[in-house]
């Protein structure tokens, strides 16, 4: 009896958005085939609805593209034209500007190219009067992003404004044969993107196929890697493995040193369960986690918090997350060379 009350105490838990389910019963954090004393009670489950920030279709120029500048009827302003009538490419050097004949030095890096048309334009109505210029990038050599992991070609790839996510995966090959697509990840800008490659690849959900930008990576692990996280108010937060026999709640917080009983909250450990886009968050008071701990059977891959500043949130505990994440990344690019291109 004291048991299942216990695991009823299983309460919803807030990060982002959220909306809640009822479930039947705490089968899922509980050992299969174990008794209950109690019918099962309900238990109240929150969805974490994680946003996205807007995206933007757009390409901004940087050092090292090679641009395609056209003045129409004016060559002398781009200089002799190629074999094939089209003016030659200019490059952006290292100081942002591409080089002209006549109107020297002009800014580029930074800007679009129709920024950069516009600036020209008026560069050029000193001498032409309402000149008509195109500018487009020949050659996208400035921004990369990365594809690493269990992929059939990892490696790095020019960013180039309309390359999708997807459309980055289909140059890396795809994901190959002993991917895990569930646990897949993607790291903009020293955050982790609340993505869900699952989502997209096996259920069709398109609406977070972002654009790739300077800096993304995007890493596959290996479905046989199974671990989950342990993270928070432990001596040893970090990856748990995961063996195929299983892994419970009390081991796995065992295996990050234990709770701190100085500085965790004595009231909160949150297991959050799923994808990274649209976990389900559960809630289980400490002094629980001693009592039935053995009976929670973890699934790989799920996040165990245990109570700190800011549990609520689960931007929180994506920032928990990414050194951790960030180092199987490191690897894959020194293993396939792509640290220094």
């Amino acid at each position: 009896m004291r048991r299942a009350a216990a695991l009823a105490l299983l309460l919803a838990a807030s990060a982002c958005a959220s909306r809640r389910d009822t479930r039947p019963d705490v089968g899922a954090l509980v050992t299969a085939g174990k008794e209950r004393t109690l019918p099962p009670r309900k238990l109240l489950v929150e969805v974490v609805e994680t946003e996205l920030p807007r995206q933007v279709d757009e390409y901004r120029v940087g050092v090292n593209d090679v641009l395609g500048v056209n003045v129409v009827g004016h060559p002398e302003f781009t200089g002799a034209p190629a074999a094939g009538g089209a003016p030659p490419g200019v490059r952006v050097q290292k100081d942002g500007h591409i080089y002209l004949p006549m109107l020297d030095a002009v800014r580029a890096a930074g800007l679009t190219a129709v920024e950069l048309q516009a600036q020209l334009r008026e560069r050029l109505r000193k001498y032409v009067e309402e000149p008509h210029v195109t500018v487009d990038v020949q050659k996208h050599e400035s921004q990369k992003f990365f594809v690493l992991g269990y992929v059939e070609r990892p490696g790095v790839f020019p960013v180039d404004g309309d390359t999708t996510l997807l459309e980055g995966l289909g140059l890396a090959g795809g994901v190959k044969e002993g991917g895990d697509v569930e646990g897949a990840y993607v790291v903009r800008a020293g955050a982790l993107l609340p993505i869900s490659l699952g989502d997209m690849l096996l259920r069709g959900d398109l609406s977070r196929n972002v654009y790739m930008r300077d800096g993304d990576f995007v890493y596959v692990p290996s479905a046989s890697d199974w671990k989950v996280f342990v993270l928070g108010e432990v001596r040893q937060p970090g990856p748990v493995p995961m063996p195929q026999a299983g892994l419970n709640l009390a081991a796995a917080i065992a295996a990050g040193g234990g709770i701190d009983p100085v500085y965790a909250s004595r009231y909160k450990v949150k297991v959050y369960r799923g994808s990274w886009q649209r976990p389900e968050a559960y809630t289980i008071a400490i002094e629980d986690v001693y009592n039935y701990g053995l009976d929670i059977q973890l699934r790989p891959g799920d996040r165990i918090v245990v109570g700190t500043s800011g549990l609520g949130n689960y931007q929180r505990t994506f920032n928990l997350l990414l050194p951790f994440l960030q180092l199987p990344v490191a690897s894959a690019a020194a293993a396939t060379s792509v640290g220094g291109n």
